[in-house]
C-alpha cells in the first residue's frame, strides 16, 4: 500500500525588515520656481497693419522699451509693448510712448489695434510649466533635462536609488536600536558608496549640538580636526587602512558590523590629502581633484529635517546632497522655508525627501 507523503514545506524567504515596505520613493525638493504655475501680467500690445512695418518697430522698440526678455516679442502681426503697470493711470499709451521719442510711422503703428493681454512673469524651467504659458503667449524655453530628471524622479538609477533607500532604513534602525530614538544622520562619500561618519542628537545636549551640527563636526574628526567635546569612543583605525573610521562612534560602527544584513557596507572616509596633491581628472568634481574637505562632495541622510541652523551649517560645510526622511517644525528645507533656494547664498546643496506609505508609523 503506497502512502502519499506530503511534500515538505517550502521554505519561507527571510523577510525583509519591516522598514523595507515603508520608504516607498525619493522626490526632490525643488524651489518654489519650478513648481509653481507662473504667474500672469498684463501687457499692451498692438496689431501691425502689415508685416513691413515689422523690422521698423521691433528695432525702436527694443532699443526703447527693452522688456519681455523671456517671451516672443511678436505673435502673428501682435506686438508687445510694455508691461500695463507702467502707464500712468491718467495716461493714454500714446501719451506714455511720446516720452520716448519714437518715429512717427513706429508710433502711429503702436497704436493701432491695441489691447491688453495676459502674458507670463517669468521663463519657464520646466516643460509642463512652458506648455502652460504658450496657451497665453509665445515664450523662450531652454530645456534643462537635469531638472526635468528631478522633476519626474528618473535622476536616480536603479542600483542608487536601493542604496538610498537603505540609508534611510539604517538611519531609522539607528535611531531605535542605537540612539534611543533620537535623531541620527549619515555622512557619506558617493565615489564608494563609503560611510564617512555618523552622528546622533544626545540627550543631555547643549541647545546647538543638534544632529545636524554633530554630524558636521564628525565628518572634520575624520580631517583631523573636530570641536565638539564628547566622551564617545571613536573607532580606531588600522595603520594599514588608506581610509580613517575616526568619524565613525564605536557604538554605531560595532552595531552594523554585527548585523549580517549590512556586512556588505563600505566604512571610511579618504584621509586628508597634502595640498599639492590634486588629481587632475576631467569633469571631476572638488572632492575627486583635491580630496576630502569639510562634507565636499558628500552626501548627508538625516532622519528629520534639518533646521536653519543645521541646513546652514551643511552650506557652510558644502554638502553636495541632503536626503532626510520625517519632516519637523521647525524644518528649513521645506516645512518652514527653503533654504537651498536661496541663490545669494554661495553655495547650494540638492534636497530630497524620501516618501513613506500613507500611515505608517516609521517609529
Amino acid at each position: 500500500m503506497d502512502i502519499a507523503v506530503a511534500p515538505p514545506p517550502s521554505k519561507r524567504a527571510r523577510k525583509s525588515h519591516a522598514l523595507d515596505q515603508d520608504i516607498t520613493g525619493i522626490r526632490a525638493i525643488l524651489p518654489d520656481e519650478f513648481d509653481e504655475d507662473i504667474a500672469l501680467i498684463k501687457a499692451h500690445s498692438c496689431q501691425l497693419e502689415t508685416k513691413q512695418q515689422l523690422q521698423a518697430v521691433i528695432q525702436e522698440l527694443s532699443q526703447k522699451l527693452p522688456h519681455f526678455q523671456h517671451l516672443k516679442r511678436v505673435w502673428d502681426r501682435s506686438v508687445l509693448i510694455c508691461p500695463s503697470s507702467e502707464i500712468g493711470v491718467s495716461q493714454t499709451l500714446e501719451q506714455h510712448l511720446e516720452q520716448f521719442a519714437f518715429s512717427e510711422h513706429v508710433l502711429r503703428a503702436l497704436c493701432h489695434g491695441v489691447r491688453v493681454v495676459d502674458v507670463p512673469e517669468r521663463m519657464p524651467r520646466l516643460r509642463v510649466q512652458y506648455e502652460k504659458t504658450i496657451q497665453h503667449w509665445p515664450c523662450k524655453f531652454h530645456p534643462n533635462h537635469y531638472s526635468e530628471s528631478l522633476r519626474n524622479g528618473t535622476n536616480f538609477s536603479a542600483g542608487q536609488r536601493i542604496f538610498h533607500k537603505r540609508m534611510a532604513q539604517l538611519l531609522v534602525r539607528l535611531s531605535r536600536d542605537v540612539n534611543a530614538g533620537r535623531p541620527v544622520g549619515i555622512c557619506v562619500d558617493p565615489r564608494q558608496p563609503s560611510i564617512v561618519s555618523i552622528a546622533g542628537a544626545s540627550e543631555s545636549a547643549s541647545p546647538h549640538e543638534h544632529c545636524g551640527m554633530v554630524l558636521v563636526d564628525f565628518v572634520a574628526r575624520s580631517q583631523e580636526g573636530g570641536a565638539t567635546k564628547t566622551d564617545l569612543p571613536f573607532t580606531e583605525d588600522s595603520e594599514a587602512e588608506e581610509t580613517t573610521l575616526r568619524g565613525i562612534p564605536k557604538a554605531y560602527y560595532d552595531y552594523l558590523r554585527k548585523d549580517d544584513e549590512y556586512k556588505d557596507l563600505t566604512f571610511g572616509a579618504e584621509k586628508s590629502r597634502e595640498s599639492k596633491e590634486v588629481e587632475h581628472v576631467q569633469g571631476a568634481d572638488n572632492l575627486a581633484k583635491f580630496g576630502p574637505y569639510l562634507c565636499t562632495g558628500y552626501d548627508v541622510y538625516l532622519l528629520q529635517e534639518p533646521c536653519l541652523m543645521c541646513s546652514m551649517a551643511l552650506v557652510h560645510s558644502r554638502a553636495k546632497r541632503v536626503f532626510f526622511l520625517r519632516n519637523s517644525e521647525n524644518g528649513a528645507l521645506v516645512s518652514r522655508f527653503q533654504l537651498h533656494s536661496v541663490r545669494e547664498l554661495n553655495h547650494h546643496y540638492e534636497v530630497f525627501q524620501f516618501t513613506t506609505s500613507e500611515g505608517e508609523d516609521l517609529t
